[in-house]
This record gives structure tokens, sequence and C-alpha cells, in this order.
């Protein structure tokens, strides 16, 4: 019996020193999962360079003899006018619509090295600097790159064309409108394209990480990248990790989107264009402060490819691709991929934007053998912000200290650093308290994480605390159970020797001859009476069972 009890009373204390530390994740307000997660979201920017070449054209002498001939039948058929104005519009459609047929290439060729640019965002999620985006941020279209560079090189060129074409019909007495400007320039740039030829591509990626130094003026470095693995953009796995050599690199956590249902709240964030990149911002500082938005997981879709996509109405615009959708923990669930066109007017609509679950990427890396992890920077940040959100203002500027000297210039621990410091010398009788709540005195000197014992954060010391009171009073009811039944047996029966094959009556259990103590259970021999061991009463001579309670005699 006794073996049973502390049996159980181990398994117990297994049970709940195992579930002790196991609790949901907590719901964080909308400021501290910003401030937290702001140092772990980067820009990210792939670069392509190459050398254009493109090459000089003139027109056959019979061009313009042509156009005149062409003008001159349609007054004869009666198509246009007779008129000045109507004979200048006609020869100025007709040199658009025909140009490319009359021109020739003079031999002499023009090469300039070029470059053009897509940006997006990104999250770190380990402390060595593994980054996860989408894959049609770093994905290179050679067909795409070809028109971009086109459009980058060749647009000038074609601008000049067509303002020197319209300057001469000018000075003819002939003032061009607007949609026969716009003529002319397509029509040279399609002849400077149709020449052109992009050789030597380079393809770079790099991320940015706001930095700010005391007393200097804002700015940001570009950390290099290099892709480890990429998915196919849309409709594929839009994923792509890539990796930057540094250390103890501020990291995002990373959650379960399995766990997510529609109504959720959840937030993107990232660097939009049109809130990063726009003449009318201090592009620099823009650079430094991500953008966070929410909303709720609208539904999940299906993919045609037969995977799964989130969609949600927080605000996604074009930069935020590849950056986080955190749930209210403050963990990465999905990746923020796209939103839908409207094909009618080309605008967004609103309310449909789609992620790519977190689980995708979870996928990437494990190939990868990448497993997230949460870098010293972060872990002590979070402890910063927890102690400064509580009043510890001389434990916050102690870690902001420190991890401003390690890793110096992230705007947002800049912040916090200006604050804290602000707060502890406007209030410095509160922080002494506070420090000696925490750790100066008896009581607070027992609760930290450091100095306990097990080494568990304090409330997973509460939980196993009262797990032991729970335990200590079980035992207290069980031995005084068993007291109640000992001393009665104890009191009312006098020491003696047993007959043979005498029983016990707690247990039993046979007795030994001559014993005075049940060698199973240890209680005391009752003597040979019929007065009842349990309670008492007096039975009959011979009788084994009592009358009374039904004890065994």
């Amino acid at each position: 019996m006794r073996k049973r009890i502390v049996l159980f009373l181990l398994a117990a204390c297994l049970l709940i020193g195992l579930a002790a530390p196991v609790s949901a994740a907590e719901t964080l307000d909308t400021r501290t999962l910003a401030t937290t997660n702001k140092p772990g979201v980067v820009l990210v920017q792939t670069l392509w360079t190459a050398d254009v070449t493109w090459y000089e054209f003139a027109f056959v002498d019979g061009f313009e003899d042509d156009l005149a001939n062409e003008v001159y039948r349609m007054i004869q058929d009666g198509e246009i006018a007779n008129t000045n104005e109507a004979v200048y519009q006609a020869m100025v459609w007709l040199m658009i619509n025909n140009m490319e047929y009359y021109a020739f290439s003079t031999g002499n060729a023009y090469t300039e090295q070029m470059s053009t640019a897509a940006v997006g965002t990104g999250f770190i999620v380990t402390p060595d600097g593994y980054l996860v985006t989408n894959a049609h941020v770093v994905n290179t279209d050679e067909e795409e790159l070809y028109l971009s560079f086109a459009m980058s090189s060749l647009e000038d060129y074609a601008t000049q064309a067509a303002d020197q074409m319209t300057e001469e019909l000018r000075r003819e007495g002939y003032e061009t409108s607007q949609e026969e400007w716009d003529g002319l320039a397509n029509a040279f740039y399609r002849l400077l394209t149709q020449s052109m030829s992009v050789d030597n591509l380079n393809t770079t990626y790099q991320c940015f990480i706001g930095n700010v130094s005391p007393g200097s003026d804002v700015s940001t470095k570009g950390m290099k990248l290099d892709l480890r693995k990429m998915g196919e953009p849309i409709p594929g796995k839009d994923v792509a990790i890539l990796k930057m050599e540094a250390s103890n690199l501020p990291t995002v956590t990373l959650g379960d989107d399995a766990a997510l249902k529609t109504g959720d709240r959840v937030y993107a964030m990232g660097y939009p264009a049109v809130a990063t990149l726009t003449e009318t911002l201090n592009v620099a500082q823009a650079i430094q402060e991500p953008t966070l938005t929410q909303g709720i997981v609208s539904a999940r879709k299906e993919m045609s490819g037969g995977w799964s996509i989130l969609q949600t109405d927080a605000a996604i615009h074009g930069g935020n691709s590849g950056g986080p959708l955190f749930n209210e923990a403050g963990e990465v669930v999905g990746i923020n991929t796209f939103g839908m066109i409207d094909s009618s007017s080309g605008a967004q609509v609103a309310g449909m934007n789609f992620a790519i679950p977190i689980g995708i990427a979870r996928q990437y890396l494990n190939e990868l053998n990448i497993t997230p992890e949460e870098s010293r920077f972060t872990a002590d940040f979070k402890q910063a912000l927890s102690d400064y959100n509580s009043g510890d203002y001389p434990a916050a500027l102690e870690l902001l200290r420190g991890i401003n000297e390690t890793n110096p210039g992230f705007p947002v621990v800049q912040e916090l650093l200006a604050e804290a410091r602000e707060m502890a010398d406007a209030n410095p009788a509160a922080a002494e308290a506070v420090a000696a709540q925490d750790g100066d005195s008896p009581a607070g000197a027992g609760l930290d994480k450091a100095d306990s014992p097990s080494g568990l954060p304090p409330v997973v010391m509460y939980i196993g605390g009262a797990a032991l009171l729970a335990i200590i009073v079980l035992l207290v009811l069980l031995l005084a159970r068993k007291k109640k039944v000992v001393p009665a047996v104890q009191a009312a029966g006098q020491a003696a020797v047993p007959p043979p094959g005498s029983t016990c009556v707690q247990c039993g259990g046979t007795l030994e001859a001559d014993a005075r103590f049940c060698n199973a259970c240890g209680a005391q021999i009752a003597a040979s009476t019929g007065k009842c061991p349990a309670c008492g009463r007096e039975n009959p001579a011979g009788t084994s069972f009592c009358g009374g309670c039904g004890a065994k005699l």
C-alpha cells in the first residue's frame, strides 16, 4: 500500500513537472509586437547590371517622297481635306506607322553599362543571417530584364528623337498634339530596341538594415546576400532562402500556420514602395522602419498546384512582398506575397491579399538543414523592452547599452535606449524600488531565473510550488486517514502471541508464530479476543468479523 502511494505521488510530480512549462503563446499588444520585430525585418534589393549595346539608324532617301505621294493620293481619293493642317497630320501618322520599314543601321554602335533593381522585404530567422523572402523578389526573368534595360537606357534617346521631330514640324508651322508626340516617341523607341543587345548580365542581392549613430545623419548599410534556395514565383511556391555573413543578428520567431482560423487577427510588416521609395519621403529614413498593417485571416484558399495559401485583408502593396505576416503572439505565420488586381481598371482590389503559409518556408529551411533560432540580440532586446515596460529602467538601460555596443546602429534600439535613459533620470526612486524588489532584497533574489537552483523562469517555479503544495496536502490527508485506523488497533488490542495460521486485521497477510508486528504492513498484532480492534465492539468468541463495523477479527 505504501509503495502504491509513493509511486502515485512520484507520477503526479513527474506529470506536473512536465506540464508546468507548457503554455500558450502570449498575445502581444500591437506596439510591443511591432517594436520587438522591427530589427529582424529588412529591405531586400536585387540588382541587375549588364552591358547594353544599341545601334545608330537613319532613313532611306525615298522616305519623304513616299510619304508625300501617299498624302497626295489620300487627297485625290477624298480621304483627307486639302489643307495644311490635314496634310501635316496625315504625314505624322504615316511616319509613325511606317518608320521601321524605312530605317537602316549606320554601323555606329554605342555600349553602356546599365543597371536596374527590384525591392522587396525579408525577415531573418537565424542569428548567423539566414533570411526568408519571396522568390519573385530575387528571380531573374531575362525577358522582363531586357524590357527594363530598354526602358532605362533607351527611353531618353527616344524622347530626344521625338522632341527633335516635333521641333522641325513646329518650324514649318505645325504644332503636334500630345497623342502625336507619344506616337513618335514610341516609334523611335521600337527602332532602338530592335537593334539593342544585352550582354554580361550579372545579378547580386543585398539587404538594408537601418543604421543610426548618435550625432550623425541617418544612413543605411547594405549587406551582401547569397541565394541558397529558390522556388517558383506564383503560382509556384514563391519562397527564397538567402544568407548573409554576420553573427548575432536580430531575428523573428516562426509560428504555426496550421493553428490559424478564419477571423484570427494578423499583422503584415514590410517596406511597401508607396511608403518607402516615393520622392516625397526621406528614402534613407523610410528604409529604416518597416510599415505595419493589420487585418484578419479571411480564408484559406487552394492553389492550382494543390497547396493552400492564406487570404487576408491586411494591406499589402508592392515592396511588401517577402515580408512577414504575424499572428497576435508576434510569430511569423505567413509570407506576404501578392494582391489581386482589377483587370478593368488596373487598380489593386482592397481586402484581397495573399500570404504563403510559413510551413512552406519551413520545408525549404529543413531541406537546407537550417533550424530557426532566436538570437542573443533579440532575447536581450525583448527582456530590455519588458524591463522598460515594467518600470525597471536601470535593467533596461544595461541591456540596451550592451546591444548597442555589440550591434550598433539599430534605430529602434537607439530610440528605446534614449527613452529608458530619460525615464531612469526622471524616476530614480522608482528605479531603486524596482531594483530592490527584483534582486537586491531577499524576497526578490529567489525569483530570478539565473539565481534559481532549477534555472527555470519564475512562472514555472510558481507552478512547481503550487504542485508541491497540492502533493503535500494529499500526503497529509492520506496519513491522517491511516492514523484513524492504526491507533484504534493499537489501543483496543493487547500485544499477544498469534495462534498458528492467523492473519493481519489490516492487510490480510499471514502472520508468523510469535510475531508482535505484521511483516507486510507493520501493524501491531491485537490480542486474540472477541473485541473488535477497529471499533471496540465485543463479539462472541470464535467470530471472524466484527458485527458492528465488519472489520476482520
